[in-house]
């Protein structure tokens, strides 16, 4: 366990002896399916509702529309990963399933909950464990070199753009040895939801038109690309470098589309609390629950921006 790892454990314990009554919010949600087939529903309507438009239009939309549905969604996958939406390993995959069948992701979902749950609660901010801590040959290199920055940006303009720039830097960088592992997960799920994706592309494009395929890429791309404003803005809001060792919330309106994402420090020191219940954590120990964020996830990422998309400085990465 890493030392700010040992930091939440340790302020977890005194906060439950404090105020026990925070144990009754420990357990699933399972109203959560709810929410996970209002936006899988929502993400498909738009689909049939761009099936005329020109590609740049189709386009627009997933950058201003799509990418945040995706982004929503998203949050229920790392529910699934902390087991928050039903008790029963049946129940997760059905969840699971039903995300995938709005994020078209492939098995990348499954592939998250086997690595989030092994390494980043119990390593946080360990580079040699913390999955979510860039690579550092890779953040080097970046930095380094500024017209490699502006064209990976510009390439993740594109549908699929992620995935161009991903296999080029795996060319030119080596990546770091390090010891960030996954839990066993399911071969068979993972072939199931890698074959839903695919047979719902060609569904949408067979059955809507090539616009609602391209929507539903495009969107997915742009949300995990340098362009994915919110998802990658509160990548950087959750452990950015200027108070290293914690963690930090960021309590705005963007908390009602995202369903409480930004409770981050309460989730790390509650990790079996489900998002519904987080601002009740906050409410009970607020002297507890100060590490306030000095920007919104549009304004971390807009810094970020600003500087070309350099990691050293916005992104979580350890030199």
């Amino acid at each position: 366990m890493s030392v700010d790892s040992q930091w939440h454990s340790s302020r977890r314990k005194e906060i439950l002896a404090k105020y026990p009554e925070i144990k009754q919010y420990f357990g699933n949600y399972s109203f959560s399916i709810v929410a996970i087939a209002f936006l899988v529903a929502l993400q498909w309507t738009i689909a049939w509702l761009v099936k005329d438009l020109s590609w740049w239009q189709t386009g627009a939309i997933a950058f201003f529309v799509g990418q945040f549905i995706l982004h929503s969604l998203a949050i229920f996958v790392h529910e699934a990963a902390h087991n928050l939406i039903f008790k029963s390993k049946l129940g997760s995959n059905l969840a699971l399933f039903l995300i995938v069948c709005g994020s078209l992701s492939f098995g990348e979902s499954l592939a998250y909950i086997g690595v989030h749950g092994k390494t980043h609660h119990l390593h946080l901010n360990d580079y040699q464990y913390d999955h979510e801590l860039w690579d550092r040959k890779f953040a080097k290199f970046a930095n380094n070199n500024p017209y490699w920055r502006v064209f990976e940006s510009l390439v993740h303009l594109l549908p699929g753009g992620v995935i161009v720039t991903d296999l080029i830097a795996a060319y030119l960088v080596e990546a770091d040895i390090r010891e960030v592992n996954s839990a066993n997960i399911s071969q068979s799920l993972n072939i199931v939801l890698t074959l839903t994706s695919l047979s719902l592309y060609i569904t949408a494009w067979f059955l809507i038109s090539p616009q609602a395929t391209l929507y539903l890429f495009w969107s997915l791309t742009l949300m995990i690309s340098n362009w994915g404003i919110t998802f990658r803005g509160q990548s950087i809001a959750e452990h950015h470098i200027y108070h290293q060792g914690k963690t930090y919330s960021t309590y705005s309106w963007t908390n009602i589309l995202f369903f409480n994402t930004g409770y981050h420090d309460e989730h790390h020191t509650f990790p079996n609390v489900p998002w519904i219940h987080l601002p009740k954590i906050k409410r009970i120990a607020p002297e507890y629950f100060t590490n306030d964020n000095p920007h919104s996830y549009f304004k971390w990422w807009w810094l970020w921006a600003k500087s070309i998309f350099t990691p050293a400085r916005y992104n979580r990465y350890i030199p």
